[in-house]
């Protein structure tokens, strides 16, 4: 396996970050047993922090924990896409109308310094700092977010999907970029409603980017999410 460089993290969650990967790229096949002893070797380490990153991807629903048999890859379905871009859509969209208005200066400073750090790794094509900048970037612009519970809500839901569209989407790098800029535009002028339109387009592009990659690796739709990603696409076409 082809597996990126995970840091500044606790163990088990860089190992989480790894083996989510690995499932995003279609490594480890949905439905397929985890070689727990083949990671461990590989990644150098003991059985034990595979198990802790194990549990963590089992919470997010990728994996399914069967004691003394082992671990698989849940057997995914473009549902599982469409529910965790739905719920981000609405609640990173909220956070940020409510924290764009109450940015400082100091904030907006930095918010600047982590878009320039994107435009490099995008110009360097490199998607592991890309991935790491974006995550900066869109934890900074929804900092001032009043509502405790919906920043703790959106800081869960950037597990899985959102962070790692830019390492197997063509393209990806390049529209992020330009609507992160977008975004920074909207912040600066403080016009949280702005920014909030901007986030769900830039969200529900990302979403069918992701669909499309998914449905490659052969995850199967239901008629439910068919329904709710037809909505999406009608809503990014019209924004």
């Amino acid at each position: 396996m082809n597996f990126t460089k995970v840091v500044d993290s606790p163990l088990s969650e860089r190992l989480a970050a790894l083996i989510r990967q690995a499932i995003f790229t279609g490594d480890l096949a949905s439905g397929s047993k985890i070689p727990q002893d083949d990671l461990a070797e590989e990644f150098g380490v003991s059985r034990m922090p595979i198990r802790e990153a194990l549990v963590i991807l089992n919470y997010e629903g990728l994996v399914i924990l069967e004691p003394r048999r082992g671990a698989w890859v849940a057997p995914l379905t473009l549902a599982t896409v469409d529910e965790s871009y739905t719920m981000r859509c609405w609640a990173e969209s909220a956070a940020v109308k409510l924290s764009v208005p109450h940015l400082s200066d100091e904030d907006l400073r930095q918010i600047q310094e982590i878009l320039t750090a994107l435009e490099s790794a995008q110009a360097r094509n490199d998607p592991e700092a890309f991935v790491h900048t974006n995550r900066a970037f869109h934890a900074r612009i929804r900092f001032r977010c009043p509502w405790p519970k919906l920043a703790q809500l959106v800081d869960t839901l950037w597990n899985g999907f959102p962070p790692l569209t830019p390492q197997f989407v063509t393209n990806q790098m390049s529209e992020d970029y330009e609507e992160h800029r977008r975004l920074m535009d909207a912040a600066v002028a403080r016009d949280g409603q702005k920014a909030s339109a901007v986030m769900t387009n830039h969200i529900t592009r990302s979403w069918q980017s992701a669909r499309e990659h998914f449905r490659s690796l052969g995850w199967p739709d239901t008629e439910l999410s068919e329904n709710l990603s037809g909505g999406a696409h009608a809503a990014h076409r019209r924004s």
